[in-house]
């Protein structure tokens, strides 16, 4: 069968996207043009994906139609068509991310047959990024890993790279792209087999690369209004189903595949090279002799696609094999008509002729691919010669640049009047494919720069380094400063005594302050001393500490601070939540500052409690170990015995029982330390600088310091350090600047907590370049040479609750970002109860979860709670563990409702999907239907499909505060305590304002740890550091707030202002004033 395909558009979910593609305005418009099959575009969004659901039913294999056929006709009084009109499921993803030192930002088609490979492909995303934002989803992944995601999901689907010359979001692109398939996609390039060309190129320019002979090229229309639908599309000889459609696509047959509709490639928006702000416009060659740069304003040009072409192009001609699809190139009617007419193509008189037109011969291919002009020009003699010129190829050309559409015009200016009333003059043979008379000379290779090359680190130890390394003393202190090398200097000295005849490894231990430093080290060490490495102990205080109570206790449990305060309700029945929870407090704050001796009375009955119960205190870990080794010659004998060699990273950070161990175990192992007493944050949990110093005083401790910073340019460095000179408890260490990259400290305050937080996304869309086309024509898109990933930039603020401001812009603007140490929204009081359910559908065994999502319904009280709470475990099957406690009949008769509910959840679920089920157990749950956070978790159940058990895994994976994760390319949010350890080309610190930063909202606040805690944040920027604030803060009190005294702190003629009107609409860069 022969039909006609546009397999690229988008749904209203994605910007810039006209509210009348719905599936029905798509079909409508999809048979005034004469296209059979369409892409529905934007299946993982779930609000779209829902919408397909219900509009869409099966129809031939892996083809969908519409459940109500009968749409009126989009163009007025022509009848509504009964043509069918199929749909496949579609979607565009943009993956944004950093591959070989250098920014990828490649958009890709991927196809699926049915809605449950949709399901699959959606709920892997999901946990990905923000797939609820836009229609195209923009996430950082690897196109080779989501070609992975896409075989293992959806194995009968497949991925198309997406307008693949695109300068700045496609394969091939100028700006951000790979110059071959297998750079892109690596091992898993055969399973890649077609490629969609574009506006702005034809299959002439393409079979120019030999590299992409094998490809099918394809062409769509990437179309945002229904009514611009077939501007580009694909004709088909094969079943009239989605896998002969896609079996067509990988054999790359005339006689299946038959060819494409094109743009003439000049009328592409990104055909030449130029730079639009300034009219430029140049070919290629011209450009190539100005060295890229806008002989106008002297910034880089946007270099086009025929350039881009011809730099990979390796032949002189375009080859075909014999029996290679054919292409056609057109114009579009609506075009056609303006022309003739004298006015634009959108207008009333143009839509009235085409509807004429199209009532008498049916549709717009049909008329421009196959009519006779004897047959039009009985209607339309005009029209007649109009199809014969563009079906030969004479038309007049401008082609289009830097985001400039081009012109394609039939007529010579003023021959249309001329014409008038000769009708057939210029009749001419009938279609054929098109060659250019002077097809495009490929371009002499141009010298690429190595992006794998770094610059940032030393070539070798430099001399504080090395005496660190090689310093023979038992009992060494370093104070490292930021960015000078504090790892690398500890993982040597790991690896220099591991490489020693006489050391053991096993009896080498390096303890560090989170898991992330403690992988990281492994992973060094690893490296740097191969099999040695494998074999020395590196953890965290807790883990060294744990590993020894288990090997006494195997069974021993760890206690958190949920399961803490339930123990407590027992323990002190006459005290209210409120003061339960201060008891809580209490107890966590006395354990971290002075361990367990002197205990307090509530501490030592919650103790005692613990070790009736087999369990241990998370926070009593440390202090339980150290008290054994003072009471237990044994216990301290095997310790102590076993740590020849103790290395200790962030020692600033140690707390009182943290200390008291490393005493212990420095009584008989020798002790390498290493920190930055300037960086002691931590008070808040115990945490004391002063350790640091008194470790200095002991007898026999040789101090020595790194000072050289290899992280940050040299104004952050000096800023930085004038801001820390004015605490009295300092390391005295004098950094200098070693990085030899340039840097800034800019500042900018802003009117409204909503204007800084829009200046910061302006602000990281001009570091990348754009994220999207809108980015620039609005003027987002800063100096495209940037070229920073998301990853890249960070948004750093004193409190969480900052976050809810600056998260939503980025979340307006589809920019992906991972939001660290923040209790997320399915956790809040308007939907938890909802979240609860789900775990519990889903097999939870953590006996609180239960009893807190009973605690929620009606009928239950706190008589009823208390008694399973005293009855209960702290793990195991909660239904049947609660049948055998005698409950009173009304309570009783709610966990029977509760399990029953359960029970209709998991049929739902599995028959209808998660999204429907948890529509029916809102009103059981008490819990609003129309709240956003309820809506926003309906939304996102609906990307999971069925699959109970990975929606509930991805809720408790993201339940606790979440970490910060490398390898994820979004834009971190943090607070500034989170922050510490990483570090980021771009940092923006908001919210550098007096009563926030110091923070002395609720207390008065220790201004020398407030202000180390600024110099953390500053001291993360490796090139741009960005200072914001607001004018105002509402839920910081009244009045216009002062700038923050740390910032004044900076010597002024290292800060430059961002002036508040560089954030208005029409501004195409900022302005820059001295502070």
């Amino acid at each position: 069968m022969e039909y006609v395909a546009d397999l690229h558009v988008h749904s209203p979910f994605s910007r810039a996207t006209s509210r009348e593609c719905d599936p029905a305005g798509l079909a409508a418009w999809a048979r005034v043009k004469g296209i059979q099959v369409l892409g529905t575009g934007d299946f993982t969004h779930p609000g779209w994906f829902r919408l397909l659901r219900e509009t869409l039913m099966p129809a031939e294999p892996g083809f969908f139609r519409l459940r109500e056929e009968t749409a009126p006709s989009p163009l007025p009084g022509l009848s509504p068509s009964l043509t069918p009109v199929r749909f496949v499921l579609s979607a565009e993803i943009s993956c944004i991310y950093k591959r070989h030192g250098v920014v990828r930002k490649v958009h890709n088609l991927v196809y699926v047959p049915d809605f449950a490979s949709a399901e699959r492909l959606a709920a892997r995303l999901a946990g990905i990024g923000n797939i609820e934002s836009d229609g195209r989803p923009i996430l950082g992944l690897d196109s080779r890993d989501l070609l992975e995601i896409v075989l293992e999901e959806a194995p009968e689907g497949f991925l198309v790279p997406a307008h693949i010359w695109t300068p700045w979001f496609s394969l091939f692109g100028s700006r951000s792209g790979f110059d071959t398939v297998e750079e892109c996609f690596g091992d898993l390039s055969p399973h890649v087999f077609a490629l969609e060309t574009g506006l702005s190129s034809d299959p002439d320019m393409n079979r120019m690369i030999s590299a992409l002979d094998r490809f099918t090229l394809i062409s769509n229309s990437d179309c945002h209004s229904p009514s611009r639908l077939g501007r580009e599309a694909n004709l088909f000889a094969t079943g009239f189903d989605f896998f002969s459609l896609r079996d067509a696509l990988k054999a790359n047959r005339r006689d299946t595949f038959r060819g494409t509709v094109e743009f003439f490639p000049e009328e592409g928006k990104y055909h030449l090279d130029g730079h639009r702000a300034c009219s430029v416009c140049l070919e290629p060659e011209e450009t190539r002799r100005l060295d890229g740069r806008c002989p106008a304003c002297g910034r880089p040009l946007t270099v086009g696609v025929l350039h881009r072409v011809m730099a990979l192009a390796d032949r002189e001609l375009p080859l075909y094999p014999q029996d290679a699809p054919e292409f056609f190139s057109l114009v579009p009617l609506p075009e056609v008509l303006g022309e003739i007419l004298g006015v634009g193509p959108g207008s009333k008189e143009v839509l009235r002729q085409y509807g004429r037109l199209m009532a008498r011969f049916g549709s717009e291919f049909g008329l421009l691919l196959h009519t006779p002009p004897e047959e039009i020009r009985e209607v339309a003699p005009l029209v007649a010669e109009a199809v014969t010129r563009i079906r030969s190829g004479r038309v007049i050309r401008h082609g289009g640049y830097d985001g400039e559409f081009g012109t394609i015009r039939v007529f010579e200016e003023g021959e249309v009047a001329r014409l008038s009333g000769q009708a057939g003059l210029f009749a001419d043979d009938p279609p054929r494919r098109i060659r250019r008379k002077e097809p495009p000379q490929p371009l002499a290779p141009a010298v690429r720069k190595d992006v794998t090359a770094s610059d940032s680190q030393p070539g070798g130890p430099n001399p504080e380094q090395a005496e660190a390394v090689g310093c023979a003393d038992r009992q060494v202190l370093v104070a490292a400063g930021p960015g000078t090398g504090k790892t690398y200097t500890l993982v040597a000295r790991i690896a220099a005594l591991l490489a020693r005849p006489e050391t053991v490894p096993e009896q080498v231990c390096a303890i560090t302050f989170t898991n992330r430093a403690a992988r990281e080290v492994r992973e060094r060490l690893v490296v740097a001393a191969g099999g040695a490495g494998e074999r020395v102990f590196v953890g965290t205080f807790h883990r060294f500490c744990l590993d020894w109570l288990r090997r006494e206790e195997p069974g021993l449990a760890v206690v958190g601070e949920e399961s803490r305060e339930r123990l407590l309700k027992p323990l002190f029945p006459d005290l209210g939540q409120k003061e339960r929870g201060t008891v809580a407090d209490g107890i966590a704050d006395h354990l971290h500052r002075a361990g367990i001796d002197g205990a307090p009375e509530p501490l030592q009955r919650y103790l005692e409690e613990l070790a009736g119960r087999g369990a241990v205190d998370l926070d009593a870990v440390v202090p339980l170990v150290v008290r054994r080794l003072g009471e237990d010659d044994f216990f301290r004998q095997r310790v102590c015995g076993s740590v020849e060699h103790l290395f200790v990273d962030e020692f600033q950070d140690l707390n009182a029982p943290q200390y008291a161990l490393v005493e212990i175990l420095a009584r008989e192992a020798t002790v390498f330390a290493i920190g930055d007493p300037d960086q002691a944050i931590y008070g808040f949990r115990g945490s004391d600088p002063a350790f640091f110093f008194r470790f200095a005083d002991h007898p026999g401790t040789r101090r020595l310091s790194l000072s050289r910073n290899y992280r940050s340019a040299s104004p952050v460095v000096e800023g930085a350090s004038a801001v820390i000179a004015r605490n009295t408890l300092r390391s005295g260490l004098s950094l200098v600047a070693g990085a030899p990259h340039q840097g800034m400290i800019e500042l900018h305050r802003a009117p409204t907590p909503a204007a800084e937080a829009e200046f910061i996304v302006r602000r990281i869309e001009e570091f990348m370049g754009g994220v999207s086309n809108f980015s620039r024509i609005s003027g987002r898109g800063g100096d495209q040479g940037r070229g920073r990933s998301f990853g890249e930039m960070a948004v750093l603020y004193r409190l969480s609750r900052q976050a809810e401001e600056l998260a939503g812009a980025l979340e307006r603007r589809g920019i992906p970002f991972q939001l660290v140490g923040s209790v997320p929204y399915f956790l809040g009081p308007a939907v938890r109860a909802v979240t609860r359910f789900v775990r519990a559908a889903a097999g939870s065994d953590d006996i609180g979860e239960w009893l807190a999502l009973l605690g929620g319904l009606r009928g239950i009280g706190e008589e009823t709670l208390t008694r399973l709470e005293e009855a209960l475990p702290l793990t195991g099957d909660f239904l049947s563990l609660a049948a055998a406690v005698g409950l009173p009949s009304v309570a009783a008769r709610q966990v029977a409702e509760l399990a029953a509910a359960l029970e209709r959840f998991r049929d739902v679920a599995s028959r209808e999907g998660i999204a429907p089920a948890i529509g029916t157990v809102l009103p059981f749950l008490g819990v609003d239907a129309g709240h956003p956070d309820a809506c926003r978790l309906v939304a996102l159940a609906g990307s999971f499909g069925c699959n109970l058990a990975v929606f509930a895994r991805h809720l408790r994976d993201y339940a606790s505060e979440t970490l910060y994760d490398e390898r994820a390319e979004g834009v971190p949010l943090m607070t500034l305590h989170a922050a510490k350890g990483l570090e980021f080309p771009v940092v923006f610190l908001a919210g550098c304002e007096e009563g926030l930063l110091p923070c002395t909202l609720w207390r008065d606040a220790d201004l020398e740890e407030e202000r180390r805690l600024f110099y953390v944040g500053m001291t993360r920027a490796k090139e741009a550091l960005i200072l914001t604030a607001s004018r105002e803060r509402p839920w910081c009190g009244a009045g216009e707030r002062s700038l923050s005294r740390f910032v004044e702190e900076i010597p002024t003629w290292l800060v430059s202002r961002a002036a508040q009107d560089a954030v208005r609409k029409g501004k195409k860069g900022e302005q820059l004033e001295l502070f």
